[in-house]
């Protein structure tokens, strides 16, 4: 009793070991605080499953060290491959109730019974072995099953995680349904044998399932034999061939080489650990082409399942999740099968729990059974045909590609050996175009396409004749600009099928901006079938100053080859095109500003064209090197660029962003690439920065950039003229409107022709002239454009005064040697007036004009004084009248008898005026001698006073 106690104990103690870690890989939990962490940690461990901030993951030994050293903290969980002691069935006959697993024999007897069961249309192959040699075996179900026919390929495949295993039974038994569902002559099952060609792999990964052993599946790995993730393991359209950093498994290596063997046009790959339909992409987060198609085919996958069970299949988006909105990982199934081999791959998740209890199986077979045969009846619906050689018939290997749909290498493929091809799609009229190596390319417009129904487009495709076709494919003149002398290599393609030899090519142009100085090259051999060659001499033209900035310049290629060949290749080139290809050597050519831990810096090797490309800087572990520049975007446009990267695969990036938004990302091993994006209108910033993380280095861990055309850019054209000046009829009106800004030459109108019949117009060059024809308000709108059709409005609005007039008709008397001042006045005119002396006829005479208008001064002498007023306004306007002054002749105050001097006989005078009755004092104030205002005997006195006793002067207190 104590003997078996003690090994009871030993026997626990050993299990707790083995759930914790099984072949050194780790089951655990942690947390994040964001699912932006989940990028990188998902380069670094095998995530299983998030829910909310909760991560499932598994680890080797080595991922499990690395999460480590990132700082989190994590709860080691059992694991899932030891949950539960699984029933086993050792063969068929244990198998009948569908509620055990099978050893690995007894699954390789199974499959190879399928095929002596139903030779006909069952072929079992072994496609492969696993590292540890355990066989990957197909079953192949058609009705000719040993004959490749105009029907699409179709594949099922399960437990590439070995310890998912919900998958592996419900593939054998689907395998088993159809076999004899057809026998029974089911309808549907009959339809889908006849009509598809079907393969299904219930398990993709026999190392991980059987890695306790080949007995039974108790303590099954989500790893290979080689402790590597298989979902992993693939080529990633994003991170390169081996994102995670392992050579190509075996296991990987045999489903690759079927996949291009077989061009399967719809595929699944079966796991466990939710419920859920995984559709592309997983590596990144823009949707596919026909992310819609994907969407409701799996949405009526789960809405069957969800009718046959009960809270099954319910959760995310109602049964349905895009593999990067749940999260990210790099190097799966899916999206390979998907963006490499032309297919369309859906990640089915059929049990919450890796390692199902037995007794559950059959359930899940009810759920699952319809929507199995539904998801690969897909594959008979959409555009299907066949695409031939016209002249042989025999089938080609083709590219179809639907016009102005597909992108991320949705395009599929013939099958070459019988030339059908399959392409699933939404509803709708589609384009199609076709292409093959030797053949001359076609499309196919206005095919329709109805849910659930098939359309047949067979194609015969002309191949190329014996002789050359030849095309400009480039040239290497960069920016050209109004005025420059352009030396130009130009290459040129032949897509014919024949070799080009003695090829010549004369460049022309009947553009009157251009005159070209070396018009004729001679080119090497140039091969058929896409072959290239740059002219062995260069191209000469110069263009014109006159030029106008972003004028496009059609250019004809004349081009002979041996044989009598001839045709003409035509192209053209943007004037003004505003492109960085650095040949400057220098940034100085744009606003450039360098920041982040090292500045982006000019190198002479690797670039894209010319002799300089922009190579970011040298940088370490959680370092930035970033180039941008800040330029006014004249019209909305696109920029272009040449990138190139090597990089740490999906953890040092290039990343590119426009006014802070990042546009794209970029990293592995990338050959230079073009990029192209659309820009607004407005000031806009473009960045370009080169991102390592805070560990390992890879390749040579940098990006570069070439030969960037910028959209049209510049200063705004904005008109500066603040205001125009009030003016007077009918003076001759000349202001030059000015405006900053915009591209080339810069061209006037009056936007609504407000000008018409005021006596002025605007040139096109912005000068407002003419004379006013009357006096008032004038409102008119300047317009100016530039060369690019940008352009700026303004109102404005100025006063015509009246015509300037002197108002000023006579002036009063002047008296000889007294002071004389008179304001002379004026009406209409702009501004103020000045006045002037026509014709200076007031010299010497002791009165002059002042500018304010005022004449004044002392008259010398007696008489007439004529002369004539000049009023003159602020602009010019010019008023004139004569003007008379009648200047009288002085007298002497005392001098009462006019003698010319004081004397006693003015008192004589003054004595006879008073008692006497004598005439009196002319003029009668000069007896006034006390200013009294009257002649009295007070004046006789005055005077007497004055003459004999030195009193005061006669008037003095006047």
């Amino acid at each position: 009793m104590k003997i078996r106690i003690g090994m009871i104990v030993v026997i626990l103690v050993i299990a707790a070991w083995f759930s914790v870690a099984i072949a050194g890989e780790t089951y655990f939990k942690f947390s994040i605080d964001s699912p932006e962490e989940l990028r990188k940690l998902t380069r670094v461990v095998s995530i299983d499953n998030v829910v909310g901030k909760e991560v499932y993951a598994y680890a080797n030994e080595r991922e499990l060290e690395e999460f480590k050293a990132l700082g989190y903290t994590y709860e080691a969980l059992q694991h899932p491959g030891t949950l539960i002691q699984p029933r086993m069935a050792a063969d068929k006959r244990g198998m009948d109730e569908w509620d055990s697993y099978p050893t690995y024999e007894a699954y390789v007897s199974m499959m190879y019974q399928f095929e002596s069961d139903y030779p006909l249309i069952c072929d079992v192959q072994t496609v492969g072995y696993s590292v540890e040699g355990r066989e990957i075996i197909f079953a192949r179900i058609s009705d000719n099953v040993y004959v490749d026919e105009n029907e699409p390929e179709v594949c099922y495949s399960s437990t590439m995680h070995g310890n998912e295993i919900c998958g592996y039974v419900l593939m054998i038994r689907l395998i088993d349904s159809l076999l004899t569902g057809y026998t029974a002559a089911d309808p549907r099952i009959v339809d889908m044998v006849n009509n598809l060609d079907i393969w299904i792999n219930p398990n993709a990964n026999p190392d991980g399932t059987y890695n306790g052993g080949n007995h039974t599946v108790f303590g099954a790995t989500r790893y290979n034999a080689n402790s590597v993730d298989l979902n992993r393991n693939f080529p990633d359209p994003q991170d390169g061939q081996h994102p995670d950093g392992n050579s190509w498994q075996a296991e990987t290596v045999v489903m690759m080489d079927l996949a291009e063997e077989q061009r399967f046009v719809i595929s699944g790959n079966h796991h466990t650990g939710a419920e859920v339909l995984n559709y592309p992409w997983d590596t990144w987060a823009q949707r596919h082409a026909d992310d819609q198609w994907f969407q409701d085919i799996c949405h009526a996958y789960a809405d069957t399942v969800q009718a046959y069970s009960s809270g099954y299949m319910t959760g995310f988006d109602d049964g349905i999740t895009n593999g990067y909105d749940w999260y990210t990982i790099a190097g799966g199934r899916q999206d390979y099968m998907t963006y490499f081999r032309g297919g369309r791959e859906v990640t089915f998740e059929l049990s919450d729990q890796q390692l199902l209890p037995g007794d559950q199986l059959p359930a899940h077979w009810e759920y699952n059974k319809r929507s199995f045969l539904a998801y690969l009846e897909n594959a008979l619906y959409g555009i299907r045909g066949i695409v031939t050689d016209a002249i042989t018939g025999d089938p080609v290997d083709a590219v179809i590609t639907v016009v102005g749909h597909d992108i991320d290498s949705a395009r599929v493929f013939t099958d070459p050996d019988v030339g059908d091809y399959y392409r699933m799609i939404e509803s709708g009229t589609w384009s199609l175009e076709f292409t093959a190596v030797g053949y001359v390319p076609q499309t196919i417009s206005g095919i329709v396409v109805t849910d659930c129904n098939t359309t047949v487009v067979d194609v015969q495709l002309e191949p190329l004749s014996d002789e050359p076709v030849l095309d400009m494919v480039g040239h290497d003149a960069g920016a050209v600009d109004p005025g420059d002398f352009v030396s130009t290599y130009i290459t040129l393609v032949n897509d014919g099928g024949g070799d080009a030899l003695g090829v010549s090519a004369t460049l022309a142009t009947d553009d009157p901006y251009v005159n070209i100085l070396q018009s004729v090259s001679t080119y090497p051999f140039i091969p058929k079938l896409g072959g290239e060659a740059a002219s062995n001499s260069a191209y000469e033209f110069e263009v014109l100053p006159s030029c106008p900035f972003y004028h496009t310049v059609d250019f004809d290629l004349y081009m002979t080859a041996s044989g009598g060949y001839a045709d003409t290749a035509s192209f053209q080139i943007l004037i003004g095109q505003q492109i960085e290809d650095f040949e400057s050597g220098s940034f100085a050519s744009y606003p450039w500003e360098m920041s982040g831990n090292q500045p982006w810096t000019l190198v002479t090797t690797g670039v894209y064209e010319g002799t300089y490309c922009s190579k970011s800087g040298n940088i370490s572990h959680n370092q930035t090197s970033t180039m941008t520049v800040t330029l006014d975007v004249l019209q909305s446009d696109s920029i272009t660029f040449y990138y190139k990267v090597s990089s740490e695969s999906g953890w040092d990036y290039l990343r590119f962003y426009i006014d802070g938004s990042e546009k794209s990302k970029w990293s592995g091993s990338v050959g230079w690439t073009r990029a192209a994006y659309s820009v607004n209108a407005g000031s806009r910033t473009f960045k370009w920065t080169y991102y390592k993380d805070g560990s390992q280095s890879h390749g040579s861990d940098c990006g570069w950039i070439d030969y960037i055309i910028f959209p049209a850019s510049g200063i705004p054209v904005e008109i500066t003229t603040a205001s125009l000046p009030d003016w007077t009829v009918g003076f001759p009106y000349s202001q030059q409107l000015e405006a900053s800004g915009g591209s080339g030459s810069l061209t006037w109108s009056d936007l609504n022709n407000d000008l018409d019949g005021t006596g002025l117009t605007l040139s096109t060059d912005g000068l407002l002239s003419g004379s006013p024809t009357s006096s008032g308000q004038i409102n008119f709108t300047a317009h100016v454009e530039d060369q690019v059709g940008t352009f700026d409005m303004k109102p404005f609005s100025f006063t015509i005064n009246p015509e300037l007039q002197i108002t000023t008709t006579e002036l009063p008397d002047a008296n000889e040697g007294e002071p004389y001042s008179i304001q002379l006045e004026s009406t209409g005119g702009t501004g103020q007036h000045s006045w002037s002396d026509l014709n200076g006829d007031l010299a010497g005479s002791g009165l002059s004009v002042s500018g304010d208008g005022i004449v004044s001064g002392t008259p010398t002498s007696a008489g007439q004084l004529s002369f004539t007023a000049v009023a003159q306004d602020q602009i010019g306007a010019e008023a004139q009248r004569p003007l008379t002054i009648e200047v009288l002749a002085g007298w002497i105050c005392g001098d009462a008898d006019g003698s010319g001097a004081v004397d006693i006989d003015d008192v004589v005078y003054l004595i006879g005026f008073i008692f006497n009755g004598g005439p009196a004092p002319d003029p009668y104030e000069s007896g006034d001698v006390d200013c009294s205002g009257a002649i009295d005997i007070d004046d006789i006195v005055y005077l007497i006073s004055y003459i004999f006793a030195s009193g005061p002067v006669p008037c003095d207190g006047c």
